[in-house]
């Protein structure tokens, strides 16, 4: 009889803790009722007619007009509403608040709208490089890093424009927000993409003063592209200055950041061009002291395949041919290297992991020059070599003789 009342016993335990995990989050809103954020734009102050409309009517704050945000929220979707019969409707809208204060900016927008803003599902934080020149980034963060709602998987981003125009409308019933956040997954696909920079992984940058990129967004008409990069400088975390895209390629290779892409060169006896997909790239950077003097070498590997090659009767499994064509491609490697270290100690900031390599490799020597390492790194002699096999041709191939 006992055995029996602790069985019945266990099973109504286990029956009352299936209730309360099954019972949902009963202490919270519905979806329905709140304004989730999945963008947020900053830009140097600029009311919109709408913010000016509302100061003029007696709806303005006590505050400096320093920074103009535009907040992106999801439009809930009601069942059987028409948001939800159509896929060309438009799912988010966009509020603009201008402040001194992103937390006070995002409670001000409290008063023009009957859902509270919640940050939870924040994907993509863009900042604009007019902006970072007068007001440091870490200052700009500080309410992101220190929110308990904001996950540190958000994406943050730099525009040499409005920052703002980045979170219109581009593609009908798609969320800009979403669209940024997601377009980094193509990285398989082009050299010229860096990696996204979560809000994670700035944090030790800026601590350690150390300079960085941010992957830079620009807009025309209806379109967004992420082309270049933003430079984030060490010792002030300001705007530090522009990577072109071929720049951005040549930084991927001497970091050893490429997950595929197409390294594109020419014939120099026809001036056609040759296409090179890339499988897989690895580089290491080696410092070398010797007595006062520093330099590196970075060596460059990679594996792939000729995908396009605009010539007739070309034998691509002629030991000559191939030898020719990969030398095509390491004397393009080395040259965007080449010109993205110029482009970096023109500008006085190491955003290649030069410093990282020296201090692992010589803490001694490191600790002599890391206190003004982006402006001695500008002096540093780097060379490069690469290695590239070519290990398969594709369609390309031809059996000329």
């Amino acid at each position: 009889m006992n055995r029996v009342r602790v069985q019945s016993g266990l099973l109504g335990l286990m029956a009352l803790l299936m209730c309360c995990t099954l019972s949902g989050c009963w202490s919270s809103s519905p979806v329905e009722d709140l304004n989730l954020e999945t963008g947020i734009a900053l830009d140097i102050a600029e009311e919109s007619s709408q913010e000016k409309q509302i100061n003029q009517e007696g709806g303005n704050y006590p505050k400096k007009d320093l920074i103009t945000g535009t907040f992106q929220f999801v439009i809930p979707e009601e069942s059987g509403g028409s948001n939800s019969s159509s896929p060309q409707a438009k799912k988010f809208f966009n509020i603009t608040e201008t402040g001194d204060s992103v937390f006070e900016m995002i409670r001000e927008i409290s008063l023009r709208t009957n859902r509270p803003p919640i940050g939870q599902h924040l994907k993509t934080v863009i900042i604009s490089s007019s902006l970072l020149r007068k007001i440091p980034l870490y200052e700009l963060l500080d309410f992101f890093l220190g929110d308990n709602d904001i996950r540190p998987s958000v994406q943050l981003l730099i525009s040499t424009e409005k920052a703002g125009h980045a979170l219109q409308e581009k593609i009908p019933g798609q969320i800009p927000a979403y669209i940024l956040k997601d377009i980094f997954q193509n990285r398989k696909r082009n050299a010229r993409l860096i990696k996204p920079m979560a809000l994670v992984k700035v944090i030790g940058p800026m601590k350690g003063e150390r300079s960085f990129i941010l992957p830079n967004v620009i807009t025309a008409e209806n379109e967004i592209k992420l082309a270049g990069a933003g430079i984030i400088k060490g010792k002030t975390q300001t705007y530090g200055g522009y990577l072109n895209e071929s720049e951005v390629e040549g930084l991927m290779w001497i970091k050893g950041d490429l997950k595929g892409g197409v390294l594109k060169s020419s014939d120099p006896k026809t001036g056609k061009n040759i296409a090179y997909e890339i499988k897989a790239v690895k580089s290491k950077i080696k410092a070398i002291v010797q007595g006062d003097d520093i330099f590196f070498q970075v060596k460059m590997t990679s594996e792939g395949r000729v995908s396009e090659v605009h010539k007739k009767n070309e034998n691509l499994r002629n030991n000559n041919v191939l030898g020719q064509e990969e030398s095509l491609f390491q004397e393009k490697v080395n040259s965007l290297a080449e010109q993205t270290v110029a482009k970096m100690q023109k500008l006085k900031v190491d955003v290649g992991g030069f410093g990282e390599a020296l201090r692992i490799q010589h803490p001694k020597v490191w600790r002599k020059v890391k206190k003004d390492w982006d402006t001695t790194f500008s002096t540093i002699p780097v060379r490069f070599s690469t290695d590239i096999h070519i290990e398969d041709y594709g369609s390309s191939i031809t059996t000329a003789d």
